[in-house]
Formats: structure tokens, sequence, C-alpha cells
């Protein structure tokens, strides 16, 4: 188990520090989570995978407002349900990316970029009942998407969800590459950690932002001469203990009847949502 730096300061390369801290930080708060034997936890990977899919198409798909609105509490109830902290999971998923996918999409809801009955300004320049919606549309979806997938990621090991993956006939070469580029962020991230730290341990006095720059600009090309021969060493090393492409986990995937019975809930949620956008339009 990784341990995180929290380094003090306010320089560069503190708060480049920092961010490595975080990345590892993130990684045993997934670890964490994904282990606590909740709701989710105690599911089939492959029927997680399965739901959270059919979720994801079916808010990209439809064009009720109500209908997405009502997948993100069906996102938050179930992460609720799994013991997940509320308040960093909806800031997590909701506060950053939809919100500024929002910010932008407001431009082409005025009357610059779309003509409909004005809702907001004058009659000059407004924005549009129907460019309004659309916006609300691509923030609403990129937010349940996100939602979902940070779902099935917080509530599932990552061993599990690629032993899951491929037993949904998914290419082992797919999952091959997802665990290999997995394992390499941590492995880029821990070198650049080291050597920021050697950095800042060994500077006297303060260390401008623009100096703090140059030297990372210098080390993306360092530390990729460092890791890739390491990361060779590491698959060499795997393939002589017998790896041979397929995930493996302690756990053993068997589908039991509380999958079944996960799996014919969301089916009905599926069918209500349809039924309730199909009546109130």
């Amino acid at each position: 188990m990784r341990k995180s730096v929290n380094v003090c300061g306010n320089g560069f390369l503190a708060h480049t520090l920092n961010r490595f801290a975080e990345l590892f930080e993130n990684e045993l708060y997934n670890d964490r989570y994904s282990r606590n034997g909740k709701m989710l936890q105690n599911l089939d990977p492959r029927i997680k995978v399965i739901v959270v899919l059919a979720f994801i198409l079916y808010g990209n798909f439809t064009a009720s407002l109500a209908i997405l609105i009502a997948l993100g509490i069906v996102a938050a109830l179930y992460a609720a349900a799994s013991g997940l902290p509320l308040g960093s999971y909806l800031r997590r998923t909701w506060l950053y990316l939809p919100v500024l996918l929002f910010l932008f999409s407001l431009p082409g809801a005025s009357s610059l970029l779309t003509q409909g009955t004005p809702l907001i300004g004058n009659e000059t320049f407004y924005f549009t009942a129907a460019g309004i919606q659309m916006a609300c549309r691509i923030g609403l979806r990129t937010g349940d998407s996100l939602a979902f997938a940070f779902l099935l990621l917080m509530t599932t090991r990552w061993t599990d969800l690629m032993a899951g993956l491929r037993a949904l006939h998914l290419p082992a070469l797919f999952i091959s590459v997802l665990n290999m580029a997995y394992r390499y962020i941590f492995l880029i991230a821990e070198t650049g950690s080291s050597m920021m730290q050697a950095r800042y341990l060994r500077t006297v006095g303060r260390i401008s932002a623009r100096s703090g720059r140059q030297y990372m600009g210098n080390s993306f090309g360092r530390i990729f001469v460092s890791v890739h021969p390491f990361s060779e060493n590491i698959y060499d090393a795997m393939i002589l203990r017998g790896y041979d492409g397929t995930p493996r986990t302690m756990r053993r995937l068997k589908i039991q009847a509380a999958d079944w019975l996960f799996l014919l809930i969301n089916i009905i949620i599926l069918m209500i949502l349809t039924t309730g956008g199909y009546i109130f339009g």
C-alpha cells in the first residue's frame, strides 16, 4: 500500500507533489470503499457492468430532462446504499465537468446561434428555451454518465472489474492494455513524485514558479526514459510467472439470486422511467 506525501509549501514543486499525493490517495480511497461489503460491493461485477452501461446508454439517448434528473437521483441512491460519502460523490461527479460543459454550451443557446422563443435577455441578445434545454441535456447527460461510471469504479475492485469484462467476452488484448495503462499511470506518477521530492528537499530557499515549470518540463523525458525499461522488466517478470493476458481475481465470479434480483429491479426502473417520460413528455 502506497503512502501519500503531503508537502507544505506554496511553490510550483510543492503543488505538483501534492497533486501526485492526491492521485495515490484516490487509489487508496477507491480500494477502501470497494471492500466495505455494502450493496453494490457484494454484486457480481458482470451484472454491475451491464446495469451501468444500460443506464449510461439510456441517458444518452433520452431527450427528457425529467428522466435525466431521475437517473442522477437513482445513481445517488445507489451510492448512499453502497456506503459512499454522498458529499464527496456528488462533488466528484457533478461539480466540475457537467457544470463546465453547461457553461460552455450557453453560447450555443443564445440568439447568436439558436433561433426560438426568448427565455432570458432582451430583443437584441437572448437565450432561447430550446437552447437552454439543449445545454441542460449536455450537462445532465455528462453528469449521469460520470455518476454511474464513478459508482462502478468505487464499488468494484480493479481486478474484479477486469475479470468481469473478460467474462463478458471482451478481447483479452483490450483487457491487457487497460491493465498495463492503469499500472503505468501510477508507475509514472511514483517516479515523478520521487524526482520532485528529491529536488524539493535539496533546495534551500524559495523555488520560483518559472524554475519549477522548467524543471518539470525537462523532467518529462527523464521520467519516460527511466520508467520505460522498468515497465518492460515488470512485464517480462509477469510472463515468467505465468501471465497469459487473462485477468485473475481471488473472488470466484458466480451470478447468484441477489444479482438477478438487482438486474430485474433496474429493468423495472428503466421501464418506469420510459413510461413516465412517454406520459409526461
